[in-house]
């Protein structure tokens, strides 16, 4: 087999900016200072890949090789065990067409379909796979390493169900659809083709609900299944905000007013058969570890997560595998109303995107989370409202970081405004999340001669510093800043990080 391209050349040829991100944005690091982004490691030779990756094939051909070529690569050797194409096009593929994506033909599977089975055929691909998990997307977005690292990491230790990346108007879609009813209904609707992880048997017992007769879907619907997964779920889905690359090419499968109204039309159906099986007998009386049989697919009350996670929002960083998690409030009104049916899903979004109004919504699409994990000086995260006591940002970096004789920081690049808001905060470091470690440290404020390029409503961000709190002990995962007070100014985080450098020059 040739020799596989390096991941660098692959992004380039797809005109993607570099992921190499500096220690520092400021003059206080020499080039040559031994430091590093602490996050995941990006390669672990010792541990054994478990997620089968799975695209579909229709009308991008050349999409599907370009991203077969980066699920392939060794970048993944310790995620990726397989590579799935799935293939509804009638022209047949070979492995020899695959041959500029440099996949090893052991680690590339192709399933020609006799017939089109439309998103259904990811599910049906799930259920073949030899792994635990399937990572799912489309093919016109590219999903980079890092982000999907971070999701095999993130969806064993914290989700049953799934995590779906989102761009930012689509995730104010899936908040705007939270519903929550007193008879058990607990759900939302989210796209697993942005990128998804879940767990296979997840899939299985998915399947086999979609074949129960007693529920008695068309072949249509089926075939429409990813309209129907997050909702039959019956939990509130995990969404990140994602980091926005795409693709484009061929013909999409949703186009103009017709595509949507077959969306809503098959989100409506979800939502009716999720208020049946509520409502069965049988369902009530259920096992809820039963994970095969049909009804075990659609979770239980019992099952309900704390309301209060249904508003931490998440973003995975580019460049260094780490999650960004916040409880900064992003809607006028993060209460999750309560409904008397599922069927009131996309009646509720459209109540709740009129009482926020169209400012908080572009708010909410031009300024997401995923803009403080970007690697770009020049875009930031806002906060649409002035930063109340409790608010925290706190970096995951996936796995334990030993301190060893390095100094290890939280690291934000904030407009200077926010320095008021980080002197008054606590810092506090973790390895479970839940014992935390508050940090004895002063704080250290660098100006910079980074010229901003993001501004809302005239806010002034002509001056951008760079802001540093030591943190203490010898190891951690998670890494905490906590507002101490109210504050009259938004948050403006153009980048956050977790630092360690040898020492300082």
């Amino acid at each position: 087999m040739p020799s596989a391209r390096t991941i660098d050349a692959i992004l380039s040829d797809l005109r993607l900016p570099t992921r190499t991100f500096p220690l520092s944005f400021t003059e206080a690091f020499p080039t040559d200072t031994r430091g590093i982004r602490v996050g995941l490691p990006t390669s672990n030779p010792q541990r054994l890949p478990d997620v089968t990756a799975i695209i579909l094939n229709w009308s991008r051909l050349d999409n599907v090789i370009r991203i077969a070529s980066l699920l392939c690569g060794p970048w993944l050797d310790d995620t990726i065990a397989e590579v799935y194409v799935w293939n509804n096009s009638p022209k047949k593929l070979s492995k020899e067409i695959f041959s500029s994506a440099h996949c090893d033909t052991r680690k590339l599977k192709i399933e020609n379909s006799p017939e089109n089975l439309y998103f259904y055929a990811r599910f049906l691909a799930c259920t073949k796979a030899s792994t635990p998990y399937c990572f799912i997307q489309d093919d016109d977005y590219i999903i980079l390493p890092e982000l999907i690292k971070a999701l095999r990491v993130r969806v064993e230790e914290y989700s049953q169900g799934g995590i779906y990346l989102l761009p930012p108007h689509e995730h104010l879609s899936s908040r705007l659809r939270t519903t929550v009813t007193s008879n058990g209904i607990h759900t939302s609707f989210a796209w697993l083709g942005y990128g998804a992880m879940i767990n296979r048997q997840r899939a299985l017992s998915f399947v086999s609900l979609l074949q129960d007769d007693s529920l008695g879907m068309t072949e249509e619907q089926i075939k429409m299944a990813d309209n129907y997964f997050a909702i039959l779920s019956n939990e509130v889905p995990e969404i990140w905000f994602d980091q926005g690359i795409e693709l484009g090419g061929g013909q999409p499968f949703t186009i103009g007013h017709e595509g949507n109204e077959r969306n809503r039309l098959h989100i409506g159906n979800a939502c009716r058969y999720l208020d049946e099986i509520v409502a069965d007998p049988c369902y009530a009386a259920a096992s809820s570890d039963t994970q095969i049989a049909s009804l075990g697919f659609v979770k239980r009350g019992d099952h309900v997560s704390d309301p209060a996670h249904y508003h931490v929002n998440r973003a995975a960083a580019i460049g260094t595998p780490y999650l960004l998690e916040s409880n900064i409030k992003l809607l006028p009104d993060d209460s999750t109303p309560n409904c008397l049916a599922a069927i009131d899903l996309l009646r509720n979004e459209e109540r709740r995107a009129r009482l926020i109004g169209q400012d908080a919504i572009l708010h909410y699409q031009q300024h997401p989370l995923s803009c403080a994990v970007d690697g770009n000086a020049g875009t930031a995260f806002r906060s649409p409202y002035d930063v109340k006591q409790g608010d925290y940002i706190l970096i995951d970096t996936l796995s334990m970081f030993e301190f060893n004789d390095s100094i290890v920081e939280l690291v934000f690049f904030v407009a200077a405004s926010n320095e008021q808001i980080l002197r008054s905060s606590k810092y506090q470091c973790s390895s479970d999340g839940e014992r935390w470690l508050l940090s004895p440290y002063q704080s250290l404020s660098r100006r910079t001669t980074v010229v901003a390029q993001s501004t809302w409503d005239g806010a002034d961000d002509s001056e951008l510093l760079e802001y540093s709190v030591r943190m203490a002990g010898h190891h951690a995962r998670f890494f905490k800043a906590t507002a101490g007070e109210d504050v009259s100014v938004p948050w403006a985080i153009y980048e956050v990080w977790v630092r360690s450098v040898s020492q300082f020059v």
